[in-house]
């Protein structure tokens, strides 16, 4: 019997449990995605969840998706084993509608079908910070901030090395580690990984096994030149090698070897700070198969200029201009370049309890002429332990060089996708205190949609796409010893022209949850948790022929402290070995144990 999840929790039995609980005064976090620079998360209205170093620590393992699931509105589809191609949406989005950075880097691949980043090349063992915002951003982040930005933070420290290594089920090895050294002005951390599994079958009717190995390392460094200036620099590599199937078992594989890094100055000075940052990515693509080998390389590189100015004391104003130039090619006669431009300014309103921020930008480019994107949102404090937040944000994606010049299945006539993203919501707690608790209702309306034609095998564009729902995500930690956290989603979206007008869009299930229990025992230093992650059923294609199961996974958590540096940790993945799809056709892993050690030196 086809399972069906209806996960529906009460906003108002929630909200009275409220009172009952004694809150600390707000404290708050910092956060980076909602201006460009950094800036309270009260004093913004987006939709924003932080994911720190600890919490990422104790999910363990290699697969990042684990951790980024612990955050309302995302979910994964992936076309088998680590490593498999793998799409994250946010708010019912497409893969190619986040923005993903890596130390302020746009990873996204100019020779991917739809300009997106495959964040299964990202393992999450030298991953310092996650900063998710679910929405559209379009005013501060450009193109391609339909459904939300992604920033993530490799690790920097104080002078020290950590050392990580596990091993367990599916011959699976995972090695990671980095260094630091800081004094006085100068700082630098050098990290690296090395990941080795021997899979299994990506496709479900298959037996042979589909394996996955990558290498991976960077370093980020920093130098105060003075009490004003900062030059900071960053450089991170990865190549990984997956097996994978193409109509049956195959030998088939697919490398892709990634370059990226970035230089930037810093300035702060008394009531104005700025930033100029270039910064590049390269990521190189090697197919093969029983046609012949596929070749794709695509590069971005692009100039930053932020500023902050505080023009009087209750109003600030953020600005930022870029130029950027892409190219990509292939060995199937797609080959094309991309220059692009353009500015943006917000305005930051904080007047007692409430703040306001609103702004404009404009790109412009040879291909499209010039797009203005409008934004604002608003956060209104109603004591000290709760608060209102809102926002509107226009979004802008133009078509990838793939979409566009592709031999096969471009269309140079496509255009750029236009979205507005509106949500409210109410947040009552202290976030990183005893208890938080955020509601966001939102929705998106998309014109333009870029899809693909089975029938013609040629992108196009469709006239419009809605996605609407809920979040809800809280945290309780009543004692030191004890945390739940639970993050839960209602989705609708709705295709909204020809030629599946009226259905769902493919692969966005109804209702997801997460929810995350972690103990510490008064004793011997140990730590148990558990992970419930609990997906509704959907279409696996927007024709709504092919429907995906509902399933629930259970992961069991255990670390211990054997001493101040050494600590040993395990878990057990899937322990219910539920048998499930999140793309129709495709295998997804059965019950796993693993284990580790952890070193801090």
């Amino acid at each position: 019997m086809r399972k069906k999840y209806m996960i529906s929790v009460s906003c108002a039995a929630l909200l009275a449990l409220v009172p009952t609980v004694a809150v600390a005064e707000r404290s708050d976090v910092i956060v980076v995605s909602a201006a460009g620079s950094e800036t309270p998360i009260s004093a913004t209205g987006k939709s924003i969840t932080v994911l720190t170093r600890d919490e990422i620590e104790s999910v363990q393992g290699p697969d990042i998706t684990r951790v980024l699931e612990r955050a309302p509105g995302l979910t994964i589809n992936r076309n088998g084993g680590l490593g498999a191609t793998t799409s994250l949406r946010i708010r019912g989005s497409g893969n190619d509608q986040v923005l993903t950075l890596i130390d302020g880097v746009r990873v996204a691949d100019p020779a991917s079908i739809g300009n997106g980043y495959d964040i299964t090349n990202l393992l999450p063992g030298n991953v310092e910070r996650i900063e998710i915002l679910r929405g559209s951003n379009s005013t501060i982040w450009g193109s391609s901030a339909v459904g939300g930005v992604i920033l993530i933070d490799t690790v920097q420290g104080e002078t020290g090395a950590r050392l990580s290594a596990e091993y367990g089920s599916r011959e699976s090895a995972y090695l990671s580690g980095n260094a630091s050294y800081a004094e006085g002005s100068f700082g630098i951390t050098a990290y690296g990984s090395y990941f080795e599994t021997e899979g299994f079958s990506a496709l479900a009717s298959g037996t042979e096994k589909d394996g996955f190995e990558q290498l991976a390392g960077g370093a980020n460094a920093y130098l105060k030149i003075s009490d004003q200036l900062t030059l900071r620099a960053s450089g991170r590599y990865a190549d990984g090698t997956v097996e994978i199937d193409n109509f049956g078992d195959t030998e088939d594989t697919q490398d892709t070897e990634q370059y990226s890094g970035s230089a930037s100055l810093d300035y702060n000075g008394a009531g104005f700070d700025a930033t100029a940052t270039y910064s590049f990515a390269d990521t190189e693509r090697l197919s093969t198969s029983a046609f012949g080998p596929f070749i794709a390389d695509g590069n971005l590189n692009r100039g930053d200029l932020r500023t902050t100015i505080a023009l009087a004391e209750p109003v600030t104003l953020y600005t930022g201009g870029y130029y950027e130039w892409t190219n990509y090619s292939t060995n199937f006669g797609g080959d094309a370049d991309l220059e692009r431009r353009g500015g943006y300014a917000q305005l930051g309103l904080a007047q007692g309890p409430l703040n306001i921020n609103a702004g404009a930008r404009i790109d412009d480019g040879p291909l499209f002429g010039s797009e203005v994107s409008l934004g604002a949102d608003a956060s209104f404090a109603l004591s000290d332990n709760a608060r209102l937040h809102a926002s509107y944000g226009e979004g802008y994606r133009a078509p990838s060089l793939f979409q566009l010049f592709d031999g096969f299945s471009g269309n140079p006539d496509l255009q750029p996708e236009d979205s507005a993203n509106y949500d409210i919501g109410l947040e009552v707690g202290t976030r990183g205190g005893m208890f938080v608790f955020d509601v966001t209702l939102f929705q998106r309306d998309i014109d333009n949609q870029i899809e693909f034609d089975n029938s013609t095998f040629v992108y196009f564009n469709t006239e419009s796409v809605r996605a609407r729902g809920v979040e809800m995500e809280a945290t309780l930690s009543p004692t030191d010893r004890l945390t739940v956290l639970a993050a839960y989603t209602i989705l609708d979206t709705q295709l909204r022209s020809a030629p599946n007008a009226g259905n769902e869009q493919g692969r966005r299930p109804d209702e997801a949850l997460t929810l995350s229990v972690d103990w510490t025992a008064p004793f011997a230093g140990l730590n148990l948790g558990a992970d419930v992650r609990a997906v509704s059923g959907s279409f696996d294609r927007n024709a709504n022929l092919t429907r995906l199961d509902a399933y629930e996974l259970v992961t069991l958590r255990a670390s211990v402290q054997v001493t101040d540096d050494i600590a040993l940790f395990g878990r057990v993945e899937n322990l219910l070995d539920d048998q499930y799809q999140t793309a129709a056709g495709f295998n997804t892993a059965d019950r796993g144990v693993f284990a580790g050690v952890r070193a801090a030196f």
